[in-house]
């Protein structure tokens, strides 16, 4: 593989710059990224030149109004955005990317393709049928999910199928020693929320008092932390790296954003999906899909009411490696879909 790609990584959560941080560990792909803000080093390695973008958004930028049928998502007027996308173009001109890569911004691809560079633009789960979301998708040369074609809409497919890879997830490196079980009279779930979450604490509260069989642990945000905690509930907050614990874990539950699936499938545990609320239904589309594709377990929200004990019985005698399975390919297999979608992209492009 020689190519060079410059990756747009939106700012909101760390996911973006995740996916891109995948990118630079292929052998023969030179990689710039893109983002909101100073560079992120527990995240990127050294070898990715970085461009630190202005935000968006702040007091000084006037939003204006957008509506739901309009053709762009966030467009701002201003001195700021201007800059914005000044500095971006002159970060292409430096690179000479071979292809953008776009994680995730209709605006950002459209002004990458009118700057004459071929665009690969992140398919995602969800109700994406908005006029926006299907201007990048027809604009753009190519399109990545990183997930596998199974898990796709089949009306994305009959409109876009053509020009659509499906990258995965690259096999973890994770240490099977590593691999631990929980210890003490209760069995161990462990709950893991995305990092802007919106899961008000008292769901939680409850589920735990009512399964007191079991022992909760919750990593990650939540929603009203000064609530009264059953005494088998904890809260970890947020932790740089939550892979032992959900690995101590007889149960996972897990949110349904992309970067926390991925997480608890690399715990090698049973899983429980719970979307959390997001524009274009995204976790639950993604969580539906699973549940179709491999029989991953899920509900569609923590507001429910639900038999904790038996639903947590029955997730824990469900395949470990269903999620797992689903997702992962082998590192030379997301290589080589990677150098497909580059070729394919640059090809259509100068079509």
């Amino acid at each position: 593989m020689n190519f060079k790609v410059s990756y747009y990584a939106h700012h909101f959560g760390t996911g973006h710059v995740r996916h891109a941080r995948r990118l630079t560990e292929l052998e023969g792909l030179s990689v710039q990224v893109a983002s909101t803000g100073p560079r992120r080093n527990d995240l990127l390695p050294a070898v990715a030149d970085y461009v630190a973008l202005p935000p968006d958004a702040g007091p000084d930028i006037p939003v204006g109004r957008m509506r739901e049928d309009d053709y762009l998502h966030y467009a701002p007027v201003g001195p700021a955005i201007q800059q914005r996308f000044s500095m971006l173009n002159q970060a292409w001109a430096r690179f000479a990317p071979d292809v953008v890569m776009v994680d995730v911004s209709v605006e950002v691809a459209l002004f990458a393709r009118l700057s004459g560079y071929p665009v690969a633009f992140r398919r995602m789960p969800g109700n994406r049928q908005d006029h926006a979301h299907q201007l990048a998708y027809a604009l753009s040369d190519a399109l990545f999910g990183y997930f596998p074609a199974s898990l796709e809409d089949p009306e994305h497919l009959e409109a876009f199928g053509d020009k659509s890879h499906y990258l995965a997830v690259p096999q973890p490196k994770v240490d099977p020693f590593l691999q631990t079980r929980s210890t003490g009279s209760r069995r161990s779930v462990v709950v893991q929320t995305s990092l802007a979450a919106s899961i008000p604490v008292r769901y939680l509260a409850a589920a735990a008092a009512s399964s007191p069989g079991w022992q909760w642990d919750v990593v990650g945000s939540v929603d009203g932390t000064g609530s009264r905690l059953p005494e088998n509930m904890r809260l970890h907050g947020v932790l740089p790296d939550p892979g032992p614990i959900l690995r101590s874990a007889d149960v996972v539950i897990s949110s349904a954003g992309h970067n926390a699936v991925v997480a608890a499938a690399e715990s090698g545990k049973p899983v429980l999906l719970i979307p959390e609320a997001r524009p274009h239904d995204e976790q639950l589309h993604f969580a539906r899909a699973l549940n179709r594709s491999a029989t991953v377990a899920y509900l569609e929200s923590w507001d429910l009411p639900t038999n904790w004990e038996r639903t947590l019985d029955e997730v824990v005698a469900s395949d470990p490696h269903a999620l797992s399975n689903s997702l992962f390919v082998p590192r030379t297999s997301f290589a080589a879909t990677v150098e497909s979608m580059l070729s394919a992209c640059i090809h259509q492009a100068r079509a």
